[in-house]
């Protein structure tokens, strides 16, 4: 088993998202990173110039300019795109990075309460779901896998491993107590099970554990010019990774018409109304609910 000793907690990739900004500023001025001496702990602020005018970013979303390819062209000279190359030579480069793991720490207008996001399906990132289910009850965790490694597009692909941690209903560029205290419990329990695993110590962790798998996006209905028909149900508002079954009304259009989810499985939205996702019209993320087996993994 490699241990992971170089862990990279990132913040502000979107600028506007106030609670990893300030958890860092707060575990700074605390001296709070002094609680895993076992670990080489770095700190950064991803977008700073977004942080500093509180918005998601500048020219184009930060956290969707790392595919290899984008990082490899030589045409992408936008401020994020040229940031994003940045980042990938002080963490990477990407596929040789010497960070084993990356938090990125992020907030959502939707109700997703904490929820830890994870990339793949291996010994490590089981055991830190089972260990954070296990710790926090509460949180939820979802795989977004469905990707090979060369088209993610996440600044923590960039890393050997990488998680976020996407916390919320939190409104852009507030700072709320209860988010912020939510963000702080996922990442000391994430730093917490690094620790266990690089020692070895994981002897109880659950057989299983409630999880959600990725499957599709429904977008809002749009006219010829991009103009929106309608708007997500109000029955579905506030209530992330709470389940549809076929046939259920998901949106409405404004002349009354309902649209049902036409799906064949019992979908969990996540990410419903997401104000950061207005220009793609994304109504919300469906996944799936499953129960993942860690002795099928670990």
């Amino acid at each position: 088993m490699k241990k992971i000793t170089r862990v990279a907690l990132v913040g502000g990739t979107h600028g506007n998202e106030l609670s990893g900004i300030y958890l860092l500023k707060k575990w700074r001025d605390h001296n709070q990173f002094q609680r895993w001496p076992q670990l080489e702990l770095s700190q950064t602020i991803a977008n700073p110039r977004a942080c500093e005018q509180s918005v998601r970013y500048i020219e184009t979303d930060l956290n969707r300019e790392f595919a290899l390819d984008a990082l490899q062209d030589d045409e992408r000279v936008g401020y994020e795109q040229l940031l994003a190359k940045k980042l990938n030579r002080q963490f990477g480069p990407r596929g040789k990075s010497p960070i084993e793991l990356m938090i990125d720490l992020h907030n959502t207008t939707s109700n997703m309460g904490a929820c830890l996001m994870l990339l793949r399906k291996d010994a490590f990132n089981i055991g830190l779901g089972a260990y954070v289910k296990a710790n926090m009850p509460e949180a939820v965790v979802f795989f977004q896998d469905e990707l090979p490694e060369e088209k993610k597009r996440f600044l923590i692909s960039v890393a050997q491993q990488g998680v976020t941690v996407e916390v919320g209903p939190q409104p852009n560029s507030v700072l709320q107590q209860e988010t912020l205290e939510l963000m702080e419990r996922m990442t000391q329990h994430i730093l917490d099970f690094v620790v266990c695993y690089n020692e070895g110590s994981l002897t109880s962790l659950p057989a299983d554990f409630e999880a959600f798998q990725y499957t599709e996006d429904l977008v809002l209905p749009t006219d010829e010019q991009g103009q929106r028909l309608g708007m997500v149900a109000k029955r579905l508002e506030q209530r992330d990774f709470q389940p549809i079954e076929p046939g259920e009304v998901v949106m409405e259009t404004f002349d009354g018409t309902p649209i049902t989810w036409q799906g064949n499985y019992t979908a969990y939205p996540l990410f419903i109304n997401e104000a950061a996702y207005h220009k793609s019209h994304a109504a919300m993320t469906l996944s799936r609910r499953v129960m993942i087996r860690c002795a099928d993994y670990l």
